[in-house]
């Protein structure tokens, strides 16, 4: 498909998530690597950080969105409507996976790490009795 694409640009990244999206007419054969470039541009965030998502004008779920992660794919591949908006959010190189993945190990990392002092509180507590209990009993001598 050689022809234009009405495509509306929506910013979701933090720094620049209050411009006002952006509409633009687009060649089907763009690459999402020039869209990427079209978007640092527009909204001043590095193409290496950019995940773009497509989904349908009008589609309130943003689950909805198809994630646009073939730098070298056409937009046509993703864009198959007339009506589409592409969100632009800032994410490291990251799969969401990954990130679920991370989180979930930091989480696991701090629960360690708080019973891990809660011990040591238990161990220094328990020391300090011993320490007075001894203490009590050398004195009767």
């Amino acid at each position: 498909g050689g022809g234009l694409i009405q495509v509306t640009i929506r910013s979701m990244a933090p720094e620049s998530s209050h411009k006002d999206p952006v509409s633009r007419k687009l060649p089907g054969s763009m690459t999402v690597a020039n869209l990427k470039r079209m978007c640092q541009q527009l909204f001043g965030l590095d193409a290496a950080k950019q995940r773009l998502f497509c989904r349908l004008v009008g589609e309130k779920d943003v689950w909805d969105a198809e994630p646009m992660d073939d730098d070298l794919k056409n937009i046509d591949h993703y864009v198959t409507s007339e009506e589409s908006e592409v969100l632009m959010q800032e994410g490291d190189a990251e799969k969401e996976e990954d990130k679920e993945e991370r989180l979930r190990l930091r989480l696991e990392a701090e629960d360690r790490e708080s019973a891990r002092l809660e011990a040591m509180g238990n161990v220094q507590r328990t020391g300090v009795m011993a320490a007075k209990s001894a203490a009590a009993v050398s004195s009767v001598h």
